[in-house]
């Protein structure tokens, strides 16, 4: 369950949404900041972005997994007790064919880094340096998650913190593992 405080966190960085945010309905955005995983109902926008060694990296690399795809960013509490919890599932399921994709939005590769150190990402870390990918992906707030089924399309999204550890959420991931 969520506390109080990581609601009040989670609810003030959606708060300040860029001007840019509101191409996703107002509905839309309503269910993707409840409690669960709401339907992705657009098309899966492209995602091309860099490694942290500066290799470019496509979405479609990983077809045939299922991934969550995270943006992400130092500052932001919840993406931090996120990270830890999405990099256990990820080693937990990765003989099942879990992948996660950590895309840290606007920050330098030194703050990246040095953030990497003390929690580490159990995947592979993109970095969206000009926000361009988040704002094709509709993350109007972060932490913004999405599960990618294994045929490369976004079936669900979340804006905001989710209970990692509850079946309703977790649960979702390992139905799409095994379908």
């Amino acid at each position: 369950m969520i506390s109080r405080r990581r609601l009040l966190q989670t609810s003030l960085s959606l708060a300040a949404l860029p001007a840019w945010a509101h191409a996703a309905s107002d509905s839309a955005l309503k269910t993707a900041t409840g409690p669960d995983w709401a339907p992705w109902t657009a098309p899966t926008p492209p995602l091309v972005l860099p490694d942290l060694s500066g290799r470019e990296q496509k979405l479609s690399s990983w077809r045939g997994n299922v991934v969550i795809v995270s943006f992400w960013a130092t500052w932001c509490d919840p993406c931090r007790d996120e990270i830890p919890v999405m990099s256990t599932m990820a080693k937990r399921h990765r003989e099942e064919g879990l992948r996660l994709i950590a895309v840290n939005v606007g920050e330098s590769p030194a703050k990246i880094t040095a953030f990497l150190k003390k929690w580490p990402v159990a995947g592979t870390v993109l970095h969206d340096r000009n926000s361009t990918a988040s704002k094709k992906w509709d993350a109007a707030g972060l932490p913004a998650n999405y599960l990618v089924d294994r045929g490369g399309t976004i079936r669900y999204w979340h804006l905001g913190e989710l209970d990692w550890t509850s079946h309703s959420v977790s649960g979702v991931v390992t139905r799409m593992l095994r379908s």
